[in-house]
């Protein structure tokens, strides 16, 4: 599997699509495997997992845990307007009479209305905030109404470095720096050229007339928010195992810095994203949702930025990821690092199975087999919530059932025949009777202890029947 993964990321330098490159495999007890290959500079050394790198618009997760933190400090709100934390703001003439103020929350999720603004955004990092402030009053262009559409808007995350200002009362690098680089342990990350990093500082490069020409490095400044941070596969591998950490949702400490409940909220879809074949199912705070079919949700950001491009993406259920840093613009190699994060989950882990029942569940299956056989007034009563009888009583409900046993004959022994399961509270099995089956589904109350609130039985066709026990026998 490394092999595997080395030859895919390594052929980046080897096809000449980047002069250096550093990348690392990552599960749940942080940094397994790193590497680096060609060089940080013209006539330079080697990159390994300590080298820093620009990366780019992978920023924007560390601006989104900023602004979470500030929400869960209770010094602002996500649906406030996003004019009372930048006064500036409100002098931006929004595209209909009707739309709505644009709130922190929607420039998180990118659903402002802005349009998307790349690579425009990427020169503008070290504007001040005098000619920010001008920018914003002389006036800004939408293309949909805002809170209604997904639009991916650097704009929008360089208000929210703004925002992180006014709320906190710090500069934002300082910030993001002391509230969550350090309290994190990332000793190689940071917003210029000054981070220590043992392997030295990438310089950015383009090919151009078939050769690597170095470019220079902006300064922080306003933009810095969009995609200004330097940082190491050593620390990011840090960052990525701290997201990935906040599941499963669990009892127990919770250290943070930012709370497993916000940082669960950053890989969730906020504002979905149009359709597209393998392509990401919606946006959550600075990352990436995606829908892969065989391994479920999978998390990832790019960036690009002059000189460079980068990667980060994992799989949330298992704590499995791959991070690709290169010095090479707009080189995030991401199909490489798709395909490398499919490999490592297709070695190191097992499909997602079907939710995990409610012990209550499963009891309640139990009891609906017991009353297939022999129908028990006291335990059903015991069982079944009060508008099981009131949807259909429970004497036509009774009678409906011992037809359906006589069509498929005496049932045979229970057996672990779950077909299907879409929450803890509920489950599909296969009853089978000497003739056919029958297909039961329940479904449990949010009450404590629980209750069924839906019975339902019917026969089970002979081809619905083999297809289930093939998709079950596959699991």
């Amino acid at each position: 599997m490394i092999e595997d993964v080395d030859a895919l990321l390594r052929s980046v330098v080897e096809e000449d699509a980047a002069l250096g490159i550093a990348y690392g495999v990552v599960d749940r007890t942080g940094l397994v495997h790193a590497a680096g290959h060609g060089m940080i500079g013209d006539g330079g050394r080697r990159p390994d997992p300590s080298t820093a790198f620009r990366i780019a618009s992978m920023s924007k997760s560390f601006t989104a845990a900023a602004v979470l933190l500030l929400a869960e400090r209770g010094v602002l709100c996500l649906a406030d307007p996003v004019s009372r934390h930048v006064p500036e703001f409100a002098a931006v003439r929004l595209p209909t009479s009707d739309s709505p103020q644009i709130t922190v929350e929607m420039l998180l999720s990118m659903s402002a209305g802005l349009p998307t603004d790349d690579p425009w955004a990427d020169r503008q990092e070290s504007m001040s905030r005098e000619e920010f402030g001008r920018l914003l009053t002389s006036g800004l262009r939408f293309v949909s109404t805002p809170g209604t559409a997904y639009e991916y808007s650097n704009l929008g995350y360089a208000l929210l470095g703004r925002v992180v200002e006014a709320a906190s009362g710090e500069c934002f690098q300082g910030f993001v720096r002391d509230h969550l680089i350090h309290p994190l342990g990332l000793t190689s990350t940071g917003y210029d050229t000054s981070v220590k990093a043992p392997g030295g500082v990438a310089t950015g490069h383009v090919r151009l007339d078939g050769r690597w020409q170095a470019l220079p490095f902006s300064e922080p400044g306003v933009f810095s928010a969009i995609g200004g941070l330097f940082s190491t596969v050593e620390d990011l591998a840090l960052w990525v195992r701290w997201l990935a950490d906040a599941f499963p949702a669990r009892d127990g400490e919770d250290p943070g810095p930012l709370s497993r409940a916000s940082r669960r909220a950053m890989q969730q879809v906020q504002r979905s994203r149009p359709p597209a074949p393998h392509g990401p199912v919606g946006y959550g705070y600075g990352l990436v949702i995606h829908h892969e079919p065989e391994w479920g949700t999978v998390v990832s950001h790019g960036g690009g930025y002059p000189g460079f491009g980068s990667h980060m993406r994992w799989h949330p259920a298992t704590g499995l990821g791959v991070i690709n840093l290169t010095n090479a613009r707009y080189v995030s190699a991401h199909e490489k690092v798709e395909e490398a994060l499919r490999t490592v989950l297709a070695a190191a882990a097992d499909p997602p199975g079907p939710a995990e029942l409610w012990p209550e569940t499963s009891e309640a299956m139990t009891v609906v087999e017991r009353l297939l056989r022999e129908w028990d007034g006291a335990l059903a009563g015991a069982w079944l919530a009060d508008n099981v009888a009131m949807d259909l009583d429970l004497a036509r409900r009774r009678s409906r059932i011992e037809t359906l046993i006589e069509d498929v004959g005496p049932l045979l022994e229970p057996s672990d025949a779950l077909l299907r399961t879409d929450s803890p509270a509920h489950a599909v099995w296969e009853a089978r009777g000497v003739r056919g089956s029958l297909r039961c589904e329940i479904r449990l109350t949010p009450q404590d202890p629980p209750k069924i609130q839906s019975l339902n039985v019917r026969r089970l066709g002979a081809a619905e029947a083999a297809r289930a026990r093939k998709r079950r026998h596959a699991t």
